[in-house]
């Protein structure tokens, strides 16, 4: 089923026109203004950049399937003293965990999978809220003062440093020796020295969310619910469009199509590949004028538009984690509850919803079939990702914050007081 832009979020119809009086002159240079940025765009118009000097990408983490329901059993706990700031990853031998909500006390921390015994610690000197991305043998992540830092997997040495001019955006993505993050602009960096290769200023002000990386190109927020698609290898851009609702969390990739969640339960879904046409815009708001005086069919939708839900609920919607061609988010309600949800990442439809009538985790854990979430109230949940049933449940005893995925049939669980557990 495709859903197209709702009547009300079109100007209000009205039977009186309105004349813009201008000097010809201003109105022949703003069009001119706007037709070179179109061209610049559209034609593909743009400098050289310097290549990276490595092929290095983001390790995936291969996540077996959950053979049979773990069993509740903790193997090893860790306690950092302190809240930690973002999901626990396993890299290699290691868990990865991001400790510490003050300058002073902010950490990385890598222990020993088997035996949860530390391997290195690094001192920040600032806060991270997200978990470091794994590239070959570095560690990448960002503080709240606007540093990105790379560190040596297996030693925690700083290799390099590099200055934003605002807080990164979720966790730096990496691809083909480039390492990609948001800021206010998005820099793309020589994920081996740190050397900037290009920056980009979003259209609509400065960049909101982290980045999605598919096919060449970066999708980001920026302010004003405006989404932007950019060519990943130069910096241009490819496509920017507002949004019909306000936005919560980041875009995602999934198959052809750029998903963002955000108010109400919103969902829209725009295509990977459009691109900005010259003029459109323009020729778009005078069609709208004309639709609006009664003078004109309705308008088309934007280009890229693929397809808007809106029947969620929820204060906001916001995508948690995406798998087998589908979305699955969790739209939070005002009394707590909290509502879970698979969607067509196609079409938009709704396969199924999972109510808990108390706050889940942020993160949810896809292995293969099985969806993983945890609950302040101490369940974790093992949910069929086809259907929505519930596989089994585990009743843990505190609040649990945050679930990973490692090998062996085991969980990496967080609690809210700072604790990592492997369960088994």
């Amino acid at each position: 089923m495709r859903f197209h832009a709702p009547e009300s979020d079109y100007p209000r119809r009205n039977n009186r026109p309105w004349l813009l009086i201008l000097p010809a002159s201003a109105i022949i240079g703003i069009f001119l203004l706007m037709a070179s940025v179109s061209i610049w765009n559209y034609f593909d118009v743009s400098l050289p950049v310097s290549l990276p000097t490595s092929s290095i990408t983001e390790s995936v983490q291969q996540i077996q399937d959950i053979s049979k329901p773990p069993a509740g059993d903790i193997e090893w706990r860790f306690d950092t003293g302190e809240a930690i700031s973002a999901p626990p990853t396993a890299y290699r031998s290691m868990v990865i965990i991001v400790a510490g909500q003050r300058t002073q006390t902010g950490r990385i921390i890598a222990l020993d999978l088997d035996s949860g015994r530390p391997v290195w610690t690094y001192q920040l000197n600032g806060v991270s809220d997200n978990p470091p991305t794994a590239a070959g043998d570095i560690l990448y992540t960002g503080t709240r003062d606007g540093r990105l830092i790379a560190l040596e997997s297996s030693t925690g040495r700083e290799v390099w440093s590099y200055e934003t001019e605002d807080i990164p955006y979720g966790r730096p993505i990496v691809h083909e020796g480039l390492l990609y993050v948001a800021s206010s602009r998005i820099h793309a960096l020589d994920a081996l020295t740190g050397n900037v290769i290009w920056t980009h200023e979003p259209e609509g002000g400065k960049a909101i969310s982290p980045l999605a990386y598919s096919q060449g190109i970066v999708a980001v927020l920026s302010d004003e619910s405006h989404l932007n698609l950019i060519d990943a290898g130069k910096g241009k851009r490819r496509l920017t469009t507002r949004l019909w609702f306000g936005v919560a969390g980041m875009p995602v990739i999934v198959g052809d199509i750029v998903a963002v969640s955000g108010d109400r339960g919103s969902v829209q879904a725009i295509e990977i590949h459009a691109r900005d046409i010259p003029m459109e815009k323009a020729l778009r708001f005078w069609w709208t004028k004309l639709w609006i005086w009664n003078s004109a069919p309705r308008p088309p939708d934007p280009v890229g538009y693929s397809w808007y839900h809106k029947g969620i609920g929820g204060l906001t919607a916001r995508i948690a984690t995406t798998g087998n061609g589908r979305l699955f988010l969790v739209a939070r309600h005002p009394n707590y509850a909290a509502t879970m949800v698979a969607m067509d990442a196609a079409s938009g439809e709704v396969v199924w919803s999972f109510s808990s009538e108390t706050p889940v985790s942020e993160n949810l854990a896809l292995a293969e079939n099985t969806l993983i979430v945890g609950t302040q109230a101490g369940a974790v949940y093992g949910i069929d990702a086809s259907s929505g049933a519930v596989d089994w449940q585990l009743s843990l005893g505190f609040p649990v914050s945050a679930v990973g995925v490692v090998a062996e049939n085991s969980l990496l669980v967080t609690s809210e007081d700072g604790v990592v557990h492997r369960i088994r």
